[in-house]
């Protein structure tokens, strides 16, 4: 049975800027080893997305929006294919936010989004309209803000659903 989207989320701390921040913090052994390891995941997650490709089916890639791993040849081989689409998309504009002392706030938590379905792309595409305030994702909030909100979601799956539509995989 063939999966019809492949989602992939490949290791960020590789790859995220916030992750450079500790760099100075670790053995040149240890970076190595999860620069390492983070390429190697990446690399892997690619080869899946070219065999969706390859079989006619869709995959999505998301990582932050600044991440160095936009910048890995694997991942530009794959970006410069026809058919693939790369987009940002806010966070906010999907609702996701954390609980702060002074109450619920947005996160922005820019992000890149990798996908042969032209319907995905055109649902993710969204930047914020910037007229709120966001929380920052330091002191542990990072990583509490890798759960995907369930706006992003529907918004996955109704992109899924009007690319399956439009290539007649799907009838309403």
């Amino acid at each position: 049975r063939r999966s019809l989207l492949l989602i992939g989320s490949p290791m960020c701390s590789a790859f995220s800027q916030i992750q450079h921040l500790n760099w100075s913090r670790m053995s040149p052994e240890e970076v190595t080893r999860v620069k390492e390891y983070g390429r190697k995941h990446l690399e892997f997650c690619v080869q899946l997305y070219e065999l969706q490709r390859s079989l006619g089916l869709y995959f999505l890639h998301e990582h932050p929006w600044g991440a160095s791993s936009w910048s890995e040849p694997s991942v530009e081989s794959i970006r410069d294919q026809d058919g693939v689409r790369v987009v940002r998309g806010d966070m906010c504009c999907f609702g996701m936010y954390q609980n702060t002392p002074e109450g619920d706030m947005l996160v922005k938590k820019p992000t890149g989004f990798m996908t042969n379905a032209r319907g995905i792309a055109q649902e993710l595409g969204q930047q914020c309209p910037r007229d709120h305030a966001h929380v920052h994702l330091v002191n542990g909030r990072a990583k509490r803000a890798e759960v995907y909100p369930d706006e992003l979601c529907y918004r996955i799956l109704n992109g899924l659903v009007k690319t399956m539509e439009k290539d007649g995989r799907l009838q309403r």
